[in-house]
C-alpha cells in the first residue's frame, strides 16, 4: 500500500516485512492522516517474524509527535511480543532537530533495535 506525500504530510510505504516514511508531517487533522498508518503497520506485523522501519523526516509538529510516539509504542509493544523489529530514523547531517528527536524516541523504547543515521 501506498500512501503518496502531500505538501503536509510524508509518503508512507508499505510492502511485506517494510514500511517507510518520507517527508513532513503537519497535517491539518492528524488522524485522517494516522489512522490509515497504523491500521496498515498493525496488519503488517501482525504475521511477520521481523519488520523494518524507515523513517526520513525534515519536519513533524506537536500532533504529529503523539502520533510517531504511538506509532513507536505499537512497535515496542510488538517486539517485546517477539517479532524483531528495526526502526532506521534517517536525518540530514546538518539537522540537530530531527537528529534529537530520533534520540527522544530511541529513548523511550525497550525491545526495538533503533538505529540513527547520517544522510548526506
Amino acid at each position: 500500500m501506498k500512501i503518496p506525500a502531500t505538501s503536509r504530510t510524508p509518503a508512507v510505504n508499505f510492502s511485506t516485512g517494510l514500511c517507510t516514511i518520507k517527508g513532513e508531517c503537519y497535517p491539518e487533522d492528524i488522524t485522517e492522516f494516522s489512522a490509515p498508518v497504523i491500521s496498515h503497520l498493525k496488519e503488517g506485523i501482525s504475521d511477520a517474524e521481523e519488520y523494518k522501519v524507515i523513517i526520513e523526516l525534515y519536519y513533524f509538529n506537536s500532533s504529529s509527535a503523539k502520533f510517531f510516539y504511538d506509532f513507536f509504542e505499537y512497535l515496542d509493544e510488538s517486539a517485546g511480543d517477539g517479532t524483531e523489529i528495526e526502526v532506521v530514523w534517517r536525518y540530514r547531517e546538518d539537522d540537530d532537530t530531527m537528529e534529537e528527536a530520533g534520540e527522544e524516541f530511541e529513548e523511550d523504547l525497550e525491545h526495538v533495535n533503533f538505529k540513527l543515521e547520517s544522510i548526506g
